[in-house]
C-alpha cells in the first residue's frame, strides 16, 4: 500500500512543480474517488464538500490542459485541499482490510467504465460538461 501512497504524492509533486502530465492527473482522480469509495458512506458532510471542491479543481485543470492546450497544472490555492485528500487516502488505505480495498477498486473500475461523470453525490461535473 505504500506504493499507492508514493504514487499519489509523486503525482501531486509533479503537478505542483509545473511538470504535470495526464497520468499524474489520473492518479489524483483515482486517489480522490478511491478515498470516497473506501469510506463508503462513512464520510462527513465536510469531507464530501472537500471531495467535491477537489473534483472541481481537478476538472478545471483537465479542461485547461486538454481543452485549451495549456500545461497540466493545478491552481496554487487548491494544492492544500488536494494534499488533504491524499493524506486522508493514506489513512483510510492503511486502516481498511484488503477485501475493502479490493471492493473499492472494483467500484472504481465499474465507475470508469460507466457513462457517469462522477461517483460523488452532489457533483456538478455533469452540469459543467453539458
Amino acid at each position: 500500500m505504500r506504493d499507492i501512497s508514493l504514487e499519489n504524492h509523486l503525482a501531486l509533486a509533479t503537478m505542483r512543480s509545473g511538470h504535470g502530465t495526464s497520468d499524474a492527473m489520473a492518479a489524483l482522480l483515482r486517489a480522490l474517488y478511491m478515498t470516497f469509495y473506501l469510506l463508503e458512506g462513512n464520510h462527513s458532510e465536510t469531507e464530501l464538500a472537500l471531495f467535491l471542491e477537489v473534483e472541481t479543481a481537478l476538472d478545471a485543470s483537465i479542461r485547461a490542459a486538454a481543452g485549451e492546450g495549456r500545461d497540466w497544472r493545478l491552481a496554487e490555492e487548491q494544492l492544500p485541499l488536494i494534499e488533504h485528500v491524499l493524506q486522508r487516502c493514506d489513512e483510510v488505505v492503511g486502516s481498511v482490510p484488503k477485501y475493502c480495498y479490493v471492493d473499492a477498486l472494483d467500484k472504481l473500475s465499474r465507475f470508469v467504465h460507466s457513462a457517469q461523470q462522477s461517483p460523488l453525490p452532489g457533483s456538478r461535473l455533469g452540469e459543467m460538461w453539458s
